[in-house]
């Protein structure tokens, strides 16, 4: 690196020695005590359900098998999605535990309680995507809350709530995957079953809380500076996974099978570009705080061409150094 940019190194670097990233272990935050509280006897459900869901042996080994394949793939996408920083090992543990246990067992009972009042109402056809929408997308939001309550140590971006909101996502899925998969009588049945999954829709939970994540953590970033917290934000980006979810989940109104399937075509692409919305929004606001703080190339383009280490470092000491800043125009 040359001369000129070595101080700006050196500082970088006091800086990362200063810097401590949240971790999942905070015995002094009641929501700590929740999370765990919640945990356990949802990890108990949860086995519960999946020893009680096995038709056979080898059922269960396709079963986690394709759970293998899922993990894999949206590992490969949260490494794909251009971060300048990473997020704490812990706190990502934790909200893939929110999505995998924890939020499954809380939906699950919502869902039943809420189907039965729809059905009471001769609403069975549209129970699930009545349900579903509101339950599920809620308690996956609440997972993502509870991680940001924990990062709150340090400042937080919308990048942060994009992450978290993915991994709570991609552990929903996991789990219901793996769920259906389990009815599969044998193998061939259970893999049947999980591609069919995998294919149809993969990866819409996920995005769906990416969406309401970045907006969360945008509303909480903007507290954090001492800014109004421009909560209706929130509004459109739950109601937009929502209504996503409720077309997904919507029965087929029309004899012709084609209408179906571009249906699911049409709202799979509009899920995919609201969670490369948000996506791109937290990476702007993220690149706006590094220019102010940490030192960076004036623009976007010059900033990811640096080697990826000298990115990391220059988010490493924006986030040490100070608060972030410049995302006042951020949402639009």
């Amino acid at each position: 690196m040359s001369a000129v940019r070595q101080p700006e190194t050196n500082a970088i670097s006091a800086g990362s020695k200063r810097s401590k990233r949240p971790t999942l272990w905070q015995p002094k935050q009641p929501v700590f005590w929740l999370f765990v509280v919640l945990l356990v006897p949802s990890a108990l459900l949860i086995v519960l359900q999946v020893v009680l869901g096995a038709q056979s042996a080898a059922a269960v080994g396709a079963a986690i098998l394709l759970a293998l394949v899922q993990i894999t793939l949206f590992v490969l996408v949260v490494r794909a999605m251009p971060r300048f920083r990473r997020q704490s090992r812990s706190l990502r543990v934790a909200a893939l535990l929110w999505g995998l246990v924890i939020a499954p067992v809380v939906a699950i009972n919502a869902n039943t309680g809420t189907g039965d009042l729809y059905g009471s109402l001769g609403l069975n056809s549209l129970e699930a995507s009545l349900s579903a929408p509101v339950n599920e997308d809620l308690v996956r939001l609440l997972g993502v809350l509870l991680v940001l309550s924990l990062a709150q140590t340090k400042p937080l971006t919308v990048m942060d709530g994009a992450i978290y909101g993915f991994i709570v996502g991609a552990g929903f899925e996991i789990i219901e995957n793996l769920l259906y998969a389990l009815r599969g009588d044998d193998f061939a049945a259970t893999i049947s079953v999980g591609i069919t999954r995998l294919s149809v829709g993969f990866g819409l939970h996920a995005l769906w809380t990416t969406v309401a994540g970045a907006a969360l953590a945008y509303c909480l970033m903007r507290r954090q500076q001492g800014l109004p917290g421009r909560w209706w934000v929130l509004v459109p980006a739950i109601a937009l996974p929502m209504l996503l979810h409720a077309g997904w989940d919507a029965p087929n109104f029309s004899i012709i099978e084609a209408f179906k399937l571009v249906s699911f075509f049409v709202l799979y692409a509009l899920s995919v570009g609201a969670f490369l919305w948000a996506v791109r929004w937290g990476r702007r606001s993220e690149f706006a705080w590094y220019t102010e703080h940490g030192g960076s190339p004036k623009t976007l383009r010059e900033f990811t061409r640096l080697p990826r280490s000298e990115r990391r470092h220059l988010a490493t000491a924006a986030v040490a150094g100070a608060s972030p800043q410049g995302t006042e125009g951020d949402v639009t």
